[in-house]
């Protein structure tokens, strides 16, 4: 063979191979574009893992549909306005029914950020996109439970070593609520749990979609002077230090998302400073008319008047007041709606036992058991 043979063999060679190649990659192509996704690992426990220390969240079907499209952020602007034409609200920390939640017709859901406090039971953005739209079609807000003064031993922030040796910030439990405790909230390791990192309680709340928060124990500060008082008797203003505590966590929340709500909870004992009224998006009150001496029992009208002069601070700037009593007693219900009528007020009515442990969202009037 000449030379010149030889080498038009080995181009014929080189061109064969060269084709070869080019549909080899494109024959993987095709069988990539084909192939199905993978499927999402379910973040669920399976049957055989321990169960949680409260109910997990009821889901039909283990789940709930997904919303036929996605929730819509909303500005600040549109938050605000959003809370402040609220009618009707549900409140609801244990043994949610998500089915039931979605279907209700209420403007405004509080819940807890998961089924029993623990990351593996936190609820998906899918669901909570599915509670943000009311059987109608229109937008409802639902707003995530957060703690500020106490800290929890259910929570997914909570470290066994804990229960032998608590750390300095960490003071002793609430003898009226099992498994709460209470903090030093001024200190710094407390608020780098309550946010600041990929792990901390308002950054997962704020990664669910949640319209924004519904801040508990805002007004620990007298339960630290009673029952902590050499803790107490290092700040010289506690109230102002939950003031900068929620400051804090509204800016850090907004700056995230500017229409993230926050909406405080029995904070009337701080409401004279107008440098927090101004970070609430409004305001709620647990027992304003009944409950504080006893179950059902009517509370004393100066402790009324005292707390309805401090809501309507917050109420004449034009943001809601909510309000949630524990009762039972149908005449009792009755009053507590007229009087919430009277004042502006938005009213929730839950069981007297106080578990929050399910939806009661018929009429005012046919509330009673």
């Amino acid at each position: 063979m000449s030379v010149v043979e030889w080498a038009v063999c080995l181009a014929l060679v080189a061109l064969a191979f060269a084709v070869g190649v080019l549909k080899g990659r494109a024959s993987a192509k095709t069988s990539a574009k084909a192939a199905p996704e993978p499927e999402r690992e379910t973040r669920r426990p399976s049957a055989a893992s321990p169960q949680p220390p409260r109910s997990a969240a009821k889901r039909a079907a283990s789940s709930i549909a997904p919303p036929s499209h996605p929730a819509r952020s909303l500005d600040r602007a549109g938050a605000t306005s959003a809370l402040a034409a609220v009618r009707s609200w549900g409140y609801q920390l244990q043994d949610l029914d998500l089915a039931q939640a979605a279907g209700s017709g209420c403007d405004l859901l509080v819940i807890d950020y998961a089924a029993d406090g623990t990351d593996r039971t936190a609820f998906t953005p899918t669901e909570i996109a599915r509670l943000q739209s009311k059987p109608d079609g229109s937008r409802r807000l639902v707003l995530a439970y957060l703690s500020v003064g106490e800290a929890e031993s259910y929570r997914s922030y909570w470290r066994k070593a804990w229960s032998r040796r608590r750390p300095g910030w960490l003071l002793r439990e609430n003898p009226d609520w099992d498994q709460s405790y209470a903090v030093r909230f001024w200190e710094a390791p407390w608020r780098a749990l309550l946010h600041g990192s990929r792990t901390a309680y308002l950054d997962k709340i704020l990664a669910q979609g949640f319209d924004g928060v519904y801040l508990d124990k805002c007004d620990v500060a007298d339960d630290l002077r009673d029952r902590e008082p050499k803790a107490a008797a290092t700040r010289p203003d506690l109230e102002g230090d939950m003031v900068d505590l929620i400051r804090r966590l509204a800016a850090y929340a907004r700056a995230r998302r500017p229409g993230f709500l926050v909406v405080g909870q029995n904070a009337e004992p701080l409401l004279d400073r107008g440098e927090l009224r101004r970070e609430l998006d409004g305001v709620a009150k647990e027992e304003l008319l009944f409950g504080l001496a006893a179950a059902e029992a009517a509370n004393d009208p100066a402790d009324i008047d005292w707390a309805r002069e401090r809501l309507d601070l917050v109420r004449g700037e034009g943001k809601p007041v909510l309000v949630v009593e524990y009762l039972n007693d149908a005449a009792k219900i009755r009053e507590a709606a007229g009087v919430a009528q009277a004042c502006g007020y938005v009213l929730y009515v839950s069981d007297k036992t106080r578990e929050l442990d399910r939806l009661r969202l018929m009429p005012l009037e046919a509330q009673s058991v």
